[in-house]
């Protein structure tokens, strides 16, 4: 695994408080001290922006969304992309994460499975069509006919993704290339379209390079598991099936949050 220094993590804090990133920041510092970046906005509190400097998290802010037409959740790599290829340093490995939502029991990068672009599946009997909101993006930037052609589909979350600098950037320019501002302008009020667009990507060869994890073989994605299927782990944490300690657990807030909670708690600095 390489250095920590040649790793990077972004997400997009982008209205949130304190309340809402701390468990991500604390149990990201817990397993991790190499770079990590979160968008956030001149408009978000001060405490959020002190919090994060205390912590070793460097704010970038990003205002554009407040007029761009497409929601964050799209607008957020433009950003990401601006800040990749102008670093200086090309990192070995990124994580592109979302944040209110995510917890890392380990090193966000130990054991990942080798290759250039690594996307991960939720559920494996998740699929887009039977999925009212995977549906529903799909089918507003695609419409019904390419929906009923990937119905059938894994979803693929992307609220987590790991590569290479290069990679990472591919996967940016081409996410954006599909995300056309006259159909994300008439979706206002909705979010989610990059989720739909990265499953298209995947799911049409656009991304090649793109290698699909199983869920919980690194990140657990939470969100539509059944109840069976979850398990309450030691210190706060949450298992596979197979009893596996993933190092990011996506939608955590679904399941064993009070659990978790303990690990973590309000008080701590």
């Amino acid at each position: 695994m390489s250095s920590n220094s040649d790793c990077l993590v972004m997400g997009t804090a982008f209205k949130l408080q304190v309340p809402q990133v701390r468990l991500f920041v604390e149990s990201l510092r817990k397993h991790y001290d190499g770079p990590v970046m979160l968008l956030v906005t001149s408009l978000d509190s001060r405490d959020l922006v002190v919090y994060l400097c205390s912590r070793g998290v460097t704010p970038v802010f990003f205002d554009c969304p407040y007029w761009m037409l497409t929601h964050i959740q799209v607008a957020r790599y433009i950003r990401y992309g601006e800040i990749l290829r102008g670093s200086e340093r090309a990192y070995d490995r990124i994580l592109l994460s979302d944040v209110s939502d995510i917890l890392f029991q380990a090193h966000p990068f130990a054991g990942a499975p080798p290759g250039e672009l690594l996307c991960f599946l939720e559920h494996a009997d998740r699929r887009i069509g039977k999925c009212q909101a995977n549906s529903l993006w799909m089918e507003q930037i695609y419409g019904p006919e390419v929906l009923a052609r990937l119905k059938d589909c894994m979803i693929s979350c992307s609220g987590t993704t790991i590569g290479s600098h290069a990679a990472i950037l591919r996967y940016i320019d081409l996410l954006l290339s599909y995300a056309d501002p006259k159909i994300l302008a008439a979706l206002k009020g909705f979010r989610g379209h990059d989720q739909a667009i990265h499953n298209f990507l995947l799911h049409t060869g656009a991304l090649p390079q793109a290698q699909l994890v199983p869920n919980g073989q690194h990140v657990l994605t939470l969100g539509g598991a059944p109840d069976s299927e979850v398990i309450l782990g030691p210190n706060g944490t949450l298992l596979s099936p197979d009893g596996r300690l993933c190092p990011i657990v996506h939608h955590y807030e679904a399941r064993g949050q009070s659990h978790i909670a303990a690990a973590f708690p309000m008080d701590a600095r």
